[in-house]
């Protein structure tokens, strides 16, 4: 009873410092840190997509699954993804009137953990045809939290 007690005292404790904490500092920061100087060369911050690439000039690739491009992708998007009913080929001989005139490619994903963004993006860099593909660190966490869309979506 009385490992029990002490139990239930440390527990009241640490909820009492991390609720004081909580109401000091304010709640944890989800914000996407993108230092350039970090980056795998394939990656890109999206400050930088917005400071050095001009609105118009690349394509945005949505590499989450297609229900999730279709409810909420960035308009003028095509999807590509890795998983789901079509493979990967078909998806960009699908695209291929968007993609044989892009000069530059931006790949997205669902979250700042997924991989799938780089993996769609090396894909898409090995095909030879576009001069520049990079993967947007950060995925759409990096856009939502930039106001660049509404809605959010699940990881993927």
């Amino acid at each position: 009873m009385k490992a029990i007690t002490e139990l239930a005292l440390v527990i009241g404790c640490a909820s009492l410092g991390a609720l004081a904490t909580w109401k000091i500092a304010g709640p944890p920061s989800r914000v996407v840190a993108c230092d350039p100087a970090t980056l795998s060369p394939e990656e890109i911050c999206l400050a930088t997509v917005q400071a050095e690439w001009p609105e118009g000039s690349f394509l945005w690739v949505d590499a989450r699954p297609a229900a999730d491009w279709k409810r909420n992708g960035i308009a003028g998007s095509i999807p590509v993804t890795l998983g789901g009913d079509t493979s990967f080929d078909e998806q960009i001989e699908a695209s291929l009137e968007k993609l044989g005139t892009a000069q530059r490619v931006l790949v997205y994903c669902g979250s700042a953990g997924c991989g799938t963004s780089k993996e769609v993006a090396k894909r898409i860099r090995d095909l030879g045809f576009i001069p520049e593909v990079r993967a947007l660190h950060g995925g759409w966490d990096a856009l939502t939290q930039a106001g660049l869309v509404k809605d959010s979506s699940p990881a993927s």
